[in-house]
């Protein structure tokens, strides 16, 4: 059997736990991690990194003065159908502390939150992230297992049996899910159904249940198992792909104020769609009817840009370049608009990353740092039928 595809794609519980809570994303932006993470690259084809590092300061968070550095550390085994990546994050001169972060974080909340001491560990801390993953013969994933351990899951495991999960995550800055998950897949025909255990803490919590059913011009993704149907919730998402099997827009359909889906109050929005040009390359994404990225290509087929904008300007708010070496980047530069959005428009280089020469071939959307904003490009059909997770 073959190795299946790098494990790096999946969620880092650590930083998503995070992410989900209003006091930790706060913090995430203020430490310039509010992408999830530090510059994990996101896997493609069986390309992957064993190893990164970098130093943030300030230019990347305007007006606040910090410095610090990481390391990242990923190491995959393959036996037979079980995968395990084990990724290790270092960090040298975050001491950031969780006071720091409440301070910067304006929140009210009716919940009492004296059942939650203050922590005075720092906000983020080394931690390990182990991936776990069984595959069935055709290389699709039967359970994956992710746990993210650090001195926060001791605290978590305090904490989250009793005391109320709204508390928790506003003073500790991460929710009591950012531990542990498992998700297990069944296989049934045209559809797949997953479910989520989520834990507090180290302890079984809440089991969630997903379908992705595939039709013939679309791919519908909802919570509950397939017998119950799209529309045993109280709204889905659909997933439109042309003959090429490109997926073309996403789309949420909800039932209205009634509550009671087939009635004239029924809802469909156009969340997200994908234009490709002559050659079926990614060329714009749209979100909610405004072009919000645009991609532009080297004559060979590789990544040359990626323009993000923002309201209605046409002038990009960020420009991302790649040049490459014998297939390889050689070297990004990001471009950020600088003064008021009526004054010139002005692109700045903010960041240079040359790259050692590799015996790498990065395929044409891939980047090995996520600078490109690749959590908007269109998923795959194969991506969306195993639930596959888009970092």
């Amino acid at each position: 059997m073959s190795a299946p595809t790098p494990l790096l794609r999946y969620p880092d519980l650590y930083f998503l736990g995070m992410a989900r809570s209003p006091t930790g994303a706060t913090g995430l932006a203020a430490l310039g991690l509010s992408n999830n993470g530090p510059m994990k690259c996101p896997v493609r084809n069986g390309r992957r990194l064993q190893q990164e590092s970098g130093y943030v300061t300030g230019l990347f968070m305007p007006g606040l003065d910090f410095g610090y550095s990481y390391l990242i550390n990923a190491d995959l085994e393959h036996f037979g159908g079980t995968a395990t990546e084990v990724i290790d994050y270092e960090f040298v001169g975050l001491d950031t502390t969780v006071a720091e972060i409440l301070a910067l974080s304006e929140f009210t909340s009716d919940t009492d939150l004296t059942t939650v001491d203050e922590s005075d560990l720092p906000a983020i801390v080394d931690h390990t992230q182990t991936n776990t993953v069984s595959f069935d013969a055709e290389q699709r994933p039967l359970s994956i297992d992710l746990a993210a351990d650090s001195v926060w899951t001791a605290v978590l495991d305090e904490y989250c049996m009793e005391a109320d999960p709204i508390a928790v995550s506003l003073k500790l800055l991460r929710g009591c899910s950012s531990a542990h998950q498992t998700r297990s897949y069944r296989y049934l025909g045209d559809s797949v159904e997953q479910d989520v255990q989520r834990y507090n803490g180290s302890t079984t919590a809440d089991l969630y249940n997903y379908t992705a059913t595939r039709l013939t011009d679309r791919v519908i993704v909802h919570p509950g198992t397939a017998d119950a149907g799209p529309e045993s919730g109280r709204d889905y998402e659909s997933y439109l792909f042309n003959a090429s099997e490109q997926v073309t827009a996403k789309v949420r359909s909800s039932y209205g104020e009634d509550g009671i889906w087939g009635t004239e109050d029924d809802q469909q929005e156009a969340l997200e769609a994908y234009h490709y040009d002559s050659n079926g390359r990614l060329y714009e994404v749209g979100y909610f009817g405004s072009i919000v990225l645009r991609y532009g290509y080297y004559n060979d087929g590789k990544l040359k840009q990626v323009d993000q904008f923002f309201g209605e300007s046409d002038v990009p708010w960020e420009r991302t370049l790649v040049s490459y070496r014998q297939g390889a980047p050689a070297k990004i530069t990001v471009q950020r608009r600088e003064g008021d959005p009526d004054d010139g428009h002005v692109l700045q280089t903010r960041i240079v990353m040359e790259f050692a020469p590799s015996e790498e071939h990065w395929p044409e959307l891939f980047s090995p740092v996520p600078l490109f904003p690749e959590f908007r490009t269109s998923p795959s059909i194969d991506d969306l039928m195993r639930f596959q997770p888009i970092r």
